[in-house]
């Protein structure tokens, strides 16, 4: 521990304020304090979508459809589901089932963010007077996550779901490293859905042009912000 100036040589406490700035193991001390965000992340849902379809149709057996995209505050994803052997669905002839699932991030931390299942709608594409699907998936919740634990198996490096019921977990690390970015370089620290957008709020201390190469500018935008901002404003 550095050694404190005397009060009889100091009575005011100048040489000792001098003698901290000049300190370099002192500022190293209060840099960590410093914790505001410097680039902005856009990613452009619309595009992303095409992406997703394309990768996630030709992987899975059960999904025939599948979109996602962004409105204020939350990620929706819709499409349609072939029920394949499940039995309860073939003893009530049931093939085919349409779902719609809003998904709210609630908190990121160590680039792995949470999302809310806010709303989950599962019914039957065939219709009928009395819809079974939409009944059953009533009675029983965990129907709701059927989709969600389809594409989390699909893709076990980037999702995963969480031991609360009805959440999901994105993992934004498997991102970085395939653009060659250290996630220790890399924090995010805030994410937020704006329409047509997911928006991410970041800390790095090395460039993220090649994160953009990756996904594309179609996809991706990264803006500086000012030293300034903090996404701790934001809500």
């Amino acid at each position: 521990m550095a050694s404190k100036i005397p009060f009889f040589l100091d009575p005011f406490g100048i040489f000792e304020a001098v003698k901290n700035e000049l300190n370099p193991f002192q500022n190293l001390l209060k840099a960590p304090e410093d914790n505001k965000d410097n680039f902005r992340l856009d990613v452009d849902m619309r595009f992303l979508n095409e992406l997703i379809r394309r990768e996630v149709l030709d992987e899975s057996e059960n999904l025939l459809n599948l979109d996602a995209f962004a409105r204020e505050g939350k990620i929706i994803v819709r499409g349609e589901y072939h029920t394949g052997n499940y039995r309860l669905a073939r003893l009530f002839k049931v093939y085919e089932v349409l779902f719609n699932v809003d998904l709210v991030p609630v908190w990121v931390k160590s680039n792995q963010v949470r999302f809310r299942i806010s709303s989950s709608l599962l019914r039957n594409k065939k219709k009928r007077k009395f819809d079974f699907v939409k009944w059953i998936a009533e009675i029983l919740p965990y129907h709701k996550r059927i989709i969600i634990q389809e594409l989390a198996d699909l893709y076990p490096n980037q999702l995963s779901l969480t031991k609360l019921k009805y959440e999901i977990k994105l993992n934004l690390n498997y991102y970085l490293e395939k653009a060659n970015l250290s996630p220790d370089a890399v924090k995010v620290h805030k994410v937020i859905v704006e329409t047509d957008r997911l928006v991410f709020y970041v800390r790095s201390t090395i460039v993220l042009r090649s994160l953009v190469d990756f996904f594309g500018s179609q996809v991706l935008s990264v803006t500086d912000l000012p030293k300034e901002f903090s996404s701790k404003a934001l809500r």
